[in-house]
């Protein structure tokens, strides 16, 4: 703001430009260029314009660089020197604009790389090398960045510590330790040292884990009279940042401080790269605050580190209040969409739509056109909170504009598809589905799988056999989730042997070969029609195949055969299973073998199950478990027993069962309805079962304080 009210000359702007390159700004160096226009009348000298574009180079600007140059420097007739023109040539050459390039190489070749500024010098010819051994740099080609330098020093120019720092930032871009520290003492010997060739050192110390020469160079640079500045202390916080040295990181911040070195944005966004969910709220607090004192204004870079640190330390809240805060005093930036968009998908995962909501407007309002990342991102976020009309009506509008509609893809309006899908929605899928191919969105496997699934759920699997028709004839491959998808719809519907025939038909295709989730899902269905040898046939091909069996697949097995009346074979399917492919049985193991033990009517078994289970330091109990087997004493007539059980469940004193072997077990407790039912039963029972249940109502009402 100061800047633009002082009358900007070409020797301001000038001086300006090399301000720029110091601090690597290219943003300040497009403004700069415009407040000299202005100034001007629109017709800035051919020396600023090939000033301004060498400094878009220097500050790692070489897209803005080659644009300028196309756009205000090549209209008028205004041609970089050698220098630039091989920097530029080899930008544009990288950027894909091989006409820009090609006339760079021809115009240096007939004009012998004259600039169009017409004004040479020292100064522009230590300029002009000085941006050719940055290139070499960029391009790790020390040698020819040596040999400009070299070359410089035997043409007899008077040189200056910018063309020492330049090589000497080259040595160290290129990895080259040796050369670097020769060079840096060689400056020294010269007196071309300065700030900016200690803070390279500095950085080449630091990227090696020299924290001790580092610490040395500091306290060298001081006894030398030179001042350490942002650039220095930044170096020595990111090294404390990435080595996760949080103390180190505040006393180079105190050190900062006191050495009445304000902290800029850089300073803020190393700081912001420490935090984590686990950060300290005084260290949160303590950031939140530095970036709120900073006097330069915020901008996107800094605001994108603030939106991505909130969402990593999940304070949603915090970045709200902050938004809010920034809008109100008049410094809130302008954000892209690929950064509204971060926002979005972090709030709808956090459940928050309402905010989800105000941001698309808010980025309406702003004028920012949503890419279709940002616009996938919204649907997304629509779709997790239950909103998947609204998500579908968010399309219809993108489609009517015509400039976004290209953002509408085929992931987004399968994330549409997939919300009516959880919801079992069949009828809106197959309208979605139908419309999406009206309009040339073209379907991919996942879309497929999306709306087979939707089949299976809402047991609507007649209508698959038309979108493999469909599958087909728009030449998308199914794979090994479109047969498990299938498989398990009608495993869901009770057609056992048309998810058998599936599974055939895909071994004898031989392009997938069945994995767990397709043999549970088979093996389930089994389950539900109660056949046995069938479940038992495929657990053996499972086997056979090296598909190896999981607690899911024990447990399945484990509730077939405790329906079929064959308790024994469960034991010994939970022992051998186990033993055989090295897992120890689960809760939800035991909880089925507790089931299938009621169900045969034998409580000792059960309750001697519990024992086995606490007695094995690597398997936990939950209040399901002890549910089942409270409930289960209920069904045989042991409401005494159901009391033994929940007295196990809260470790409370005076049960039978056996006590957790491992150390510092807690209790679990049990499912509330099972509580319920147990006290139900002893209140109207016998006057044992009631006092029993007034000693365990007391010892509750004891353990929850």
């Amino acid at each position: 703001g100061a800047v633009a009210q002082v009358p900007t000359s070409e020797a301001l702007a000038m001086a300006l430009l090399d301000g720029c390159r110091a601090v690597s700004d290219g943003d300040l160096a497009a403004r700069v260029f415009e407040l000299r226009r202005r100034a001007t009348g629109g017709t800035p000298s051919g020396k600023l314009l090939v000033a301004v574009c060498g400094a878009l180079v220097d500050c790692d600007s070489a897209e803005r660089a080659c644009e300028f140059c196309e756009g205000e420097m090549l209209p008028r007739g205004c041609w970089p020197d050698t220098a630039l023109a091989g920097a530029l040539s080899a930008a544009a050459t990288q950027l894909g604009k091989p006409e820009l390039a090609q006339r760079l190489a021809e115009h240096s070749a007939g004009h012998g790389g004259r600039s169009g500024s017409g004004q040479g010098g020292s100064s522009g010819e230590l300029q002009r090398h000085a941006t050719m051994i940055k290139t070499y740099a960029k391009e790790r080609n020390l040698a020819a960045a040596s040999a400009v330098f070299g070359r410089l020093r035997e043409s007899g120019t008077q040189l200056t510590p910018l063309i020492f720092n330049c090589f000497l930032d080259a040595c160290v871009q290129c990895s080259d330790v040796e050369r670097a520290t020769q060079h840096f003492e060689e400056m020294k010997q010269l007196n071309f040292i300065d700030v900016v060739g200690y803070n390279t050192m500095l950085k080449m110390h630091l990227l090696r884990g020299h924290t001790e020469q580092a610490r040395a160079l500091v306290k060298e640079m001081s006894s030398r009279g030179l001042q350490a500045n942002k650039v220095t202390y930044n170096e020595l916080l990111h090294a404390k940042v990435i080595a996760k040295d949080r103390k180190g990181m505040w006393s180079i911040l105190e050190e900062m401080q006191g050495a009445g070195v304000k902290p800029n944005s850089v300073t803020c966004s190393i700081l912001l790269k420490s935090l984590s969910v686990h950060s300290d709220p005084e260290d949160v607090r303590c950031v939140v605050g530095l970036i709120e004192d900073i006097e330069e204004a915020i901008d996107e870079v800094l605001f994108s580190s603030v939106i991505e640190a909130c969402i990593r330390i999940k304070q949603l809240d915090l970045l709200s209040d902050l938004m809010r805060r920034y809008r109100h005093k008049g410094s809130f930036v302008n954000l892209s969409a690929p950064t509204y968009g971060s926002m979005i998908k972090a709030y709808g995962q956090a459940g928050d739509a309402t905010r989800v909501s105000e941001l698309w407007h808010e980025m309406e309002e702003h004028g920012v056109k949503p890419t279709s990342i940002t616009l996938g991102c919204m649907v997304e976020a629509l779709v997790v909170n239950g909103q998947a009309d609204e998500a579908w009506d968010l399309i219809h509008k993108e489609l009517e504009d015509e400039e976004r509609r290209g953002c509408i893809n085929t992931v987004i309006y399968s994330t549409v598809l997939k919300g009516f899908a959880v919801t079992k929605r069949i009828d809106k899928v197959f309208v979605c589905y139908k419309e999406m191919r009206s309009k040339g969105i073209p379907c991919n496997t996942i879309t497929y799988n999306t709306m087979l699934d939707a089949c299976a759920k809402s047991c609507a699997m007649a209508r698959a056999a038309q979108l493999l028709e469909d599958m087909a004839a728009s030449g998308v491959e199914p794979d090994i989730i479109t047969y498990s998808t299938i498989v398990k719809g009608y495993c869901v519907e009770g057609d056992v042997d048309r998810a058998f025939h599936v599974l055939e038909e895909m071994k004898s295709d031989g392009k997938f070969h069945p994995d767990e989730i397709m043999y549970n899902s088979i093996l389930d269905g089994c389950a539900k029609q109660h056949r046995v040898d069938d479940a038992l046939r495929i657990l053996e091909e499972m086997k056979s195949v090296g598909v190896i069996p999981s607690n899911y697949t024990l447990s399945i097995l484990v509730k077939l055969l405790g329906h079929a009346r064959r308790l024994s074979q469960a034991f010994r399917m939970m022992e051998e299973l186990s033993t055989e492919h090295n897992f120890r049985p689960n809760v939800q193991v035991y909880t089925c073998l507790v089931q299938a033990c009621i169900l045969n009517r034998k409580l000792d078994r059960a309750l001697s199950l519990h024992d086995t289970m606490v007695a094995d330091a690597t398997c936990w109990t939950d209040d399901k478990f002890y549910a089942v087997l409270a409930r289960g004493c209920l069904q045989m007539h042991q409401p005494l027993k159901a009391v033994d059980v929940v007295r196990a469940a809260y470790q409370l004193p005076g049960h039978s069962l056996a006590e957790p072997s491992r150390r510092n077990s807690r209790p679990v407790g049990i499912e509330w309805r099972a509580l319920e039912e147990v006290a139900s039963r002893l209140q109207n029972g016998s006057r044992e079962e009631q006092e029993a249940l007034s000693k365990l109502s007391d010892d509750l009402m004891e353990y929850r304080g």
